[in-house]
C-alpha cells in the first residue's frame, strides 16, 4: 500500500450478465404467455356458456356477463400473445443502456 496502489479501486458497472438475464425473462414471460393463453381459452369456453344460458333462459344479465367475459378474454389473448415480444424489445433496450 505504501508503493501508490490505492486498496479503493473505482466502480465500474459490469454488463455482462444482461444477456442471460435478457435469456431468463425471455422464457419467463413465454411460460407466462402460455399459462394466459389457456387461462384465455377457458375463459372464451366459460364466457361463451354463460352468453349462451343467459339467452336460453332468458335472463340478460348472465347473458351480459357472458359477453363481457368474452371481450376480456380477448384482450387478454391479444396482451399474452405480445408478451414475449415486449420483454424481449425490453431486454434490447437494457443492454443498449448498459452498455
Amino acid at each position: 500500500m505504501g508503493d501508490g496502489d490505492d486498496p479503493v479501486k473505482p466502480l465500474v458497472p459490469v454488463s455482462d450478465g444482461m444477456a442471460s438475464a435478457r435469456e431468463l425473462l425471455i422464457s419467463i414471460a413465454g411460460t407466462i404467455a402460455n399459462t394466459a393463453i389457456l387461462a384465455t381459452v377457458a375463459a372464451l369456453v366459460i364466457g361463451a356458456i354463460l352468453w349462451g344460458a343467459g339467452i336460453g333462459l332468458q335472463r340478460p344479465g348472465l347473458s351480459q356477463n357472458g359477453v363481457q367475459t368474452l371481450i376480456g378474454a380477448v384482450a387478454c389473448a391479444i396482451v399474452a400473445a405480445g408478451l414475449n415480444a415486449w420483454i424481449a424489445w425490453f431486454g434490447e433496450q437494457a443492454i443498449s443502456i448498459w452498455n
